[in-house]
């Protein structure tokens, strides 16, 4: 997304006007907002996941949860979520980054983040 922002933003012509002023500072806005939604619906369908999994008692699954510590996921099972989240998204999430993923929120900033570089 940060790529078609950048793609838009170096497309428009910027003026002198005040009125082409604000035109872009709204477009800029709407391009922002737009990133932060993708981010808001990978998370909630991260956190969905997480909850259909069967190990996990799903009234405890929270953006911040984390997976050994709150879920009380071992590492077999952490695996088995990796793979959910890779196949739900179509990715490649290697070991090193695997293990760095804690919990929900940081799964989605990863995901978002790769589909930003994808698209750039």
């Amino acid at each position: 997304m940060q790529s078609i922002r950048n793609s838009i933003l170096c497309h428009v012509r910027i003026g002198t006007s005040p009125q082409t002023g604000n035109a872009l500072r709204s477009l800029s806005r709407h391009l922002c907002a737009s990133t932060s939604t993708n981010t808001d619906q990978v998370l909630d369908r991260v956190v969905g996941l997480v909850k259909k999994f069967d190990k996990i008692d799903s009234s405890k699954v929270t953006e911040t949860a984390d997976f050994q510590k709150d879920l009380s996921l071992d590492s077999l099972d952490r695996v088995e979520l990796v793979m959910a989240f890779e196949e739900e998204f179509s990715i490649e999430i290697p070991e090193e980054k695997a293990d760095k993923l804690t919990c929900c929120a940081d799964v989605a900033r990863y995901i978002a983040s790769e589909a930003d570089q994808k698209s750039a």
